[in-house]
């Protein structure tokens, strides 16, 4: 009844039936309504003018409902205890603006030039306040903190050439930027005594350029295709000092990053229904910088090793610089799969 935590002898005792009037906090039904309109009409014979809006909902990912619901809030411990999910999280909204024009040159290609923006609500976040409870122990909980948009636009251009050739190729300029590429964001702030962000930062996944290329050649029994992808790199924190890292979040960019992937079937006339297949992905075995050393925002180039090399480790198995060439910092190798389709 004092709140301290403890049942002393001039106070009455609960029982568990008595506690769980108080201890457990139903969750509220979730109900949205969801409108959305479009539409497209000619500007000319050649033109076509299209837009759209709408609101999109979806749910929180469930591991953030029930993550940590087996924690023990130690009433004798001391710091953070880390994060506990949300049974009762909102789900998430996006409104989503769009308006465009498609223009065709002539009988074999068209160009299509496409703004969006995107306005996103209610993303699953950690709460920068911290709950306290007895003796200085804390915790954090999900919520829907954290916000974004994402806004840009589409220049698509289409051909089809003759004899069963045809091409595509597009052009994408993109920001995207919100308050925590993560849920966990806000949470690893507080706990390495730093402001959760406040205002929009670029987002892990932000690619301000995009441009997409596909060849293809289709006959009637076999096709084999080329597509290509080239983009600016994703954005990086780079490592300052520990009294700057809150001020340059994602103020950096990897390095440029493409890929060619080739696909290919095959159809017999005497196998009817079997088509046969060969895939190779990143043709060209080129290794982009998916992760990077925050000090030199490259996967393959470090100050840490000639840091470890000072302390003139005796490794067992492989040397120092074989530990920093981590393979996780790169995209996938070249892949080649073959295999066959049935279709009836």
């Amino acid at each position: 009844s004092n709140d301290d935590g403890y049942c002393g002898d001039n106070e009455p005792e609960k029982t568990d039936q008595d506690r769980l009037e108080y201890w457990f906090t139903s969750t509220n039904p979730k109900s949205m309504i969801s409108p959305r309109i479009g539409g497209s009409f000619p500007i000319s014979d050649q033109g076509v003018f299209h837009f759209s809006y709408g609101h999109f909902f979806q749910m929180p990912k469930f591991e953030l409902l029930y993550y940590n619901a087996d924690i023990d809030i130690d009433i004798e411990g001391s710091g953070n205890l880390g994060v506990i999910g949300n049974a009762d999280l909102e789900p998430e909204k996006t409104i989503s603006y769009e308006i465009g024009v498609q223009y065709k040159i002539d009988n074999t290609s068209a160009v299509d030039m496409t703004m969006y923006f995107r306005d996103i609500r209610d993303l699953t976040g950690t709460k920068s306040d911290v709950i306290y409870i007895e003796n200085g122990s804390s915790y954090d909980i999900y919520t829907n903190s954290d916000f974004g948009y994402v806004k840009g636009f589409v220049l698509s251009y289409k051909k089809n050439l003759r004899n069963g050739f045809s091409t595509t190729l597009d052009y994408t300029f993109q920001q995207a930027k919100g308050t925590a590429s993560d849920p966990f964001d806000a949470h690893n702030a507080t706990i390495n005594n730093q402001y959760p962000e406040i205002q929009f930062i670029r987002l892990n996944w932000d690619q301000t350029h995009t441009i997409n290329g596909t060849f293809y050649y289709d006959a009637n029994n076999w096709g084999v295709g080329m597509i290509g992808k080239i983009g600016s790199g994703q954005p990086y924190t780079p490592f300052i000092s520990n009294n700057f890292a809150a001020l340059i979040t994602n103020s950096r960019t990897k390095p440029i990053n493409w890929n060619v992937d080739l696909r290919s079937y095959f159809q017999f006339l005497q196998l009817r229904g079997i088509k046969f297949y060969i895939n190779v992905f990143n043709i060209f075995d080129h290794l982009n910088h998916v992760n990077v050393y925050n000090d030199s925002g490259r996967a393959d180039r470090t100050g840490y090793e000639q840091d470890a090399l000072n302390y003139d480790t005796d490794e067992l198995i492989n040397t120092v610089s074989e530990w920093f060439d981590n393979e996780a910092f790169y995209s996938n190798p070249r892949r080649i799969e073959l295999g066959f389709r049935y279709e009836f």
